[in-house]
């Protein structure tokens, strides 16, 4: 079976999710063929809900589906919604070589973390500070020597398996590192300071002990950086890895794991504001970055996302799970909704124009009726419904079997 690649991209207002073989340029939207799939998480519900593995379903779905479409790379967005981003530190004996060179309190240091069976394993980011294609990475204002480091990253799904791999840009402040390895969480951890993409290869798909991992770095038109690795160079099994990222912390759904660096710049190297970084897995695509200063007028801190639940594809209301503010945009599968009124935590937000007397539908279910007018976005309570249910005298008079 050929790579098969999960990828998504903002059209008209909406993200869509598409399919295709490695090397492929267009691919077959799954909104075409399945409805309410528009994420990864989507659609591995929906094969399990067919008892169907996910790679077999795709490879069925490409060898019968003739529709394609084409995609700029500008439209591309991060591949996956992570919940947490993890990463993995001196898993290549170049990555060893560097920082037993650069660091200023000794050289055994890494050598043991290389050597021994737990390998080096850090928090990297909350899945809202992690960028995706043409989005840019951040240069700490108090650092001078930052570096990227192309590595590859395995998404877990749900249940905590391998569910594909991506490409993974897992940023580095090396002077701060090299000045003390305590200083390694000011080292890793800062404003975008991680990056995934262009798209998933699906885990049964592919052999992740041999693929190739490719660096560029463009200054002014110019490419002043190019080297390769292989993951075949990778000391430490994906497996284990997993393993210690989960000892003592339940995994969160959908968690990536960057696996470590085996392509160190040389020492005279360092990014500069604009420079574009390009990180090729020939079998996930280019993921492009630029490389920009942080600084007060882009380095915002990303709302708190607060997710609504439709349960049943039936349903004209979903539920919040969280407090929705007037003005606020929600989206829904792919539908982005605006909110009219502040909705409080638990209760339901209109998905679509109800008239007086139409169905309020939850469930999949009728639950009530609209007593005035309700349109996308508005607060769905008692004030503009009369509910329904439990009502056996009512439900009867408006001719529903009880």
């Amino acid at each position: 079976m050929k790579a098969i690649r999960l990828t998504r991209w903002r059209e008209d207002q909406r993200i869509r999710l598409g399919l295709s073989y490695a090397g492929d340029r267009d691919m077959w939207p799954v909104d075409d063929g399945v409805s309410n799939v528009h994420s990864a998480a989507d659609l591995l519900d929906y094969c399990r809900s067919c008892d169907v593995e996910v790679g077999a379903w795709a490879n069925d779905m490409l060898a019968k589906r003739a529709i394609r479409v084409s995609v700029r790379d500008e439209d591309l967005v991060i591949p996956v919604d992570l919940s947490e981003l993890w990463a993995c530190g001196i898993t290549y004996e170049r990555s060893r070589e560097a920082r037993e060179e650069e660091t200023q309190l000794g050289n055994d240091f890494y050598a043991h973390i290389y050597q021994a069976e737990r390998p080096e394993v850090f928090f990297k980011a909350p899945g809202s500070r992690v960028v995706g294609p043409h989005e840019p990475v951040g240069l700490r204002r108090d650092a001078t020597w930052h570096v990227p480091e192309p590595e590859l990253t395995i998404i877990l799904d749900d249940r905590g398996a391998v569910f594909g791999i991506t490409a993974g840009n897992d940023m580095t402040a090396r002077d701060l590192e090299a000045a003390n390895p305590l200083y390694l969480p000011q080292a890793k951890m800062f404003h975008h300071s991680a990056a995934i993409g262009p798209s998933i290869v699906l885990a049964s798909t592919v052999d992740i002990s041999q693929l190739t991992i490719e660096l560029e770095i463009w200054r002014h038109d110019q490419r002043v950086l190019h080297d390769t690795t292989s993951t075949g160079r990778l000391r430490r099994s994906v497996e284990d890895l997993v393993t210690y990222v989960q000892h003592e912390w339940p995994l969160a759904p959908w968690t990536g794991i960057m696996t470590g660096t085996g392509i160190v710049p040389p020492d005279e190297f360092f990014l500069e504001d604009g420079d574009e970084i390009r990180m090729t897995i020939p079998e996930v695509g280019t993921l492009v970055n630029v490389a920009r200063r942080i600084d007060p007028s882009w380095a915002q801190v990303p709302p708190a996302v607060i997710r609504v639940l439709r349960i049943d594809p039936r349903d004209t209301v979903a539920v919040s799970l969280g407090e929705l503010t007037p003005g606020q945009e929600i989206t829904v599968g792919t539908q982005v909704l605006r909110v009219n009124q502040r909705i409080p935590f638990g209760h339901k937000v209109a998905l679509q124009v109800m008239a007086p007397g139409d169905w309020v539908i939850k469930y999949g279910e009728r639950i009530g009726i609209a007593t005035s007018l309700i349109t996308p976005g508005d607060h769905v309570h008692t004030h503009n419904v009369e509910s329904y249910r439990g009502r056996g005298d009512l439900m009867t008079e408006k001719g529903v079997e009880q």
